[in-house]
């Protein structure tokens, strides 16, 4: 009887593959979005301020994609959906890290509790990334926005056509508020 089942199970297989192929061939390949290496270009300059509106000084530049780092995309909801996958690809790389040290029964203790503690961060760092997002889709009626922290640097791309100085302030004193960093460490970038 096992060899009958693993019979069955090999032919619906098989079968399963002769369809995707002929999907394949009748359909053609989708476009794929081509990914690069590296990070995008820092522009928009924040001088020091006394964390109030009227004390930032902002610059606002269009965000034009570099080929080192994020996905050169056609279509801007499509750079948004690839650098959003990217920055969870990463991020989710890095708490399997910190898990696999943490289960790890060879780990010192020492190492185990620093791995707990960079998981925490991380962690609630991906909550805030997601609630500032929000947010910040919230208040600008933007149609999407991609957060990214590290270590105590945020920059905030923000998919629009045009950006304000005042609008990118608010941003910026969102970001401050929720992630407890300093008015500098925060830069806002926009693309349409």
């Amino acid at each position: 009887m096992v060899l009958k089942k693993q019979t069955v199970w090999l032919l619906s297989m098989l079968a399963i593959l002769v369809v995707l192929s002929a999907y394949y061939l009748v359909q053609g390949p989708a476009e794929q979005v081509p990914m690069a290496t590296g990070q995008m270009n820092d522009q928009g300059a924040l001088p020091a301020g006394d964390g109030k509106d009227n004390g930032i000084k902002v610059s606002t530049k269009q965000v034009t994609p570099q080929a080192d780092g994020v996905p050169v995309a056609s279509p801007s909801d499509d750079y948004f959906i690839g650098y959003k996958m990217q920055r969870d690809a990463q991020q989710e790389q890095e708490l399997g890290r910190y898990m696999e040290v943490m289960t790890n029964a060879n780990t010192k203790p020492t190492e185990k509790a620093d791995a707990k503690k960079n998981y925490d961060e991380l962690s609630a760092r991906k909550d805030n990334q997601d609630q500032i997002e929000e947010l910040v889709k919230a208040i600008g009626s933007y149609k999407d926005v991609v957060v990214i922290a590290k270590d105590d640097m945020v920059r905030v791309l923000v998919q629009t056509d045009n950006l304000k100085k005042d609008k990118a302030v608010e941003i910026i004193n969102l970001v401050r508020e929720h992630m407890k960093v300093p008015g500098l460490n925060v830069v806002v970038n926009y693309k349409p």
